[in-house]
């Protein structure tokens, strides 16, 4: 199995999950204004994670098609050389 490279999110996961904090402790606090605030910031860290991860794996995926495609072809290329079939 392939993995991806997840060695720089590491500091957005930390920044978001920090959010994630001081945004349930406004609610627990039941501070009203800040209420909305923080199930608004919520909602927008947990759809931009979401959104990230998505493209994340779209692109993985077309590398590695890409890379699929690239060894398939140079394998022909060097059959031919080879004067193989």
């Amino acid at each position: 199995m392939d993995l991806m490279n997840i060695r720089p999110w590491i500091f957005f996961y930390l920044i978001c999950f920090v959010a994630m904090l001081l945004a349930t402790t406004f609610i627990v606090q039941g501070i009203s204004p800040l209420f909305w605030i923080s199930s608004t910031l919520i909602i927008v860290v947990i759809g931009f994670n979401f959104i990230l991860i998505f493209n994340e794996i779209k692109d993985h995926k077309k590398k590695k098609a890409l890379m699929k495609q690239l060894t398939a072809g140079n394998s022909t290329e060097n059959t031919k050389k080879n004067g193989q079939k």
